[in-house]
This record gives C-alpha cells, sequence and structure tokens, in this order.
C-alpha cells in the first residue's frame, strides 16, 4: 500500500519539476510544414476519409465492438490487473524513477508528438516498452498512458490505472488518430 501511495505522491507533487517550455519540432515531423503527415491536408491518414481507419466502421478496432481489445473484458491488456502494464507498480516503465522516459529531459527519446486538429503541438508520447507508451503534455507534464492492444490499437489510461474509454489507432502510415468513447475521431493525432 505504501509503495502505490509513494509513486502516486511523486506523480503529483514532482511531476511540475519537470514541465519546461515544449521543444522545437523537427521539420519532417511539424504537420504545419510537413502536409503530408497531417490528416486534415493528406485523406489516406485522416479517419473521416478513410474507413479502413476509422473505428465506427471498423469493428476490429474499436473496443467496444471488439471484446479482446477492449480491457474491461480482457484482463490480460487492463493494467489493473496486469501490473507489468501500470507505471505504478512497475518502475522501469514509471517517468519518476526513470528519467531517461521523460522528454524535455531525454534528447534521445523515441515516440511520437502530439498535434490537435489544427495542427499545433499539444504533447509528447514516450515508448516505454513494446507495450506501454507514456502521455506528456507540451510542458512536459506526465497526463496518463497507453496499452497496446493485439490490433496495434492503445487504449488510453490515467495515473489511477483507470481506461478513460480513449483509444489511439493508427493512421496507415506512421502514427495515430486519437478516438473518444463513442469511436469518434476527436481531431488530435501523433506523428
Amino acid at each position: 500500500m505504501i509503495k502505490p501511495l509513494l509513486v502516486l505522491a511523486l506523480s503529483v507533487f514532482g511531476i511540475n519539476s519537470f514541465a519546461q517550455e515544449p521543444m522545437e519540432l523537427p521539420k519532417q515531423r511539424d504537420p504545419q510544414v510537413n502536409k503530408t503527415i497531417s490528416p486534415v491536408d493528406n485523406p489516406r491518414i485522416n479517419p473521416e476519409k478513410n474507413f479502413r481507419i476509422n473505428p465506427k466502421h471498423n469493428w476490429n478496432i474499436n473496443p467496444a465492438m471488439n471484446e479482446g481489445i477492449n480491457p474491461d473484458k480482457n484482463k490480460l491488456i487492463n493494467p489493473k490487473f496486469n501490473k507489468d502494464f501500470s507505471p505504478l507498480h512497475n518502475q522501469s516503465i514509471n517517468p519518476m524513477y526513470s528519467f531517461s522516459l521523460h522528454p524535455l529531459t531525454n534528447q534521445n527519446w523515441k515516440g511520437y508528438y502530439m498535434f490537435d486538429k489544427e495542427n499545433k503541438l499539444t504533447g509528447y508520447l514516450v515508448i516505454a516498452n513494446q507495450f506501454v507508451v507514456l502521455d506528456f503534455d507540451d510542458k512536459g507534464i506526465w497526463k496518463g498512458y497507453l496499452v497496446k492492444t493485439t490490433t496495434n490499437t492503445y487504449n488510453y489510461f490515467n495515473l489511477q490505472d483507470e481506461w478513460t474509454r480513449t483509444f489511439f489507432c493508427e493512421d496507415s502510415m506512421v502514427g495515430f488518430n486519437i478516438f473518444n468513447a463513442a469511436g469518434e475521431w476527436t481531431g488530435a493525432f501523433a506523428k
């Protein structure tokens, strides 16, 4: 019981020490410069124009319709039951213990940049391991994490290991589109 409380305290109080200004985007990963990576400008990666990557039309990538990728139905992908996927219980994927997982303190982080529907930077996704990706806002504050499913989608969890019902689907290129619980594209994406 003490360990989860310590992790939560570190998460709440230690996170602000990382808050920094956003880093400069590489031009090839900036959708305002490279229009091929923007779903607004590229119909191939826009789920409103490509139904194969839209969970409202492709039940296989929709956790509301596919029990295998729904953490409420599949305990193997639910960090409340599979502690290996929980940064609260697994120090190797917790950025409060493993500072190399923080995008603004590690120049060599691996992951994705997050954008809103206007192609503006909103945060960072850092690959913690082959199953877990950490979510940080544009100031470097840790907000939550994603757990990979068998269909290469990711379910989003908050810092209390609760599934938010938000999920990420591959965009058919090199990134993800973000969907709400109803399977609607939020307009946000990661590259």
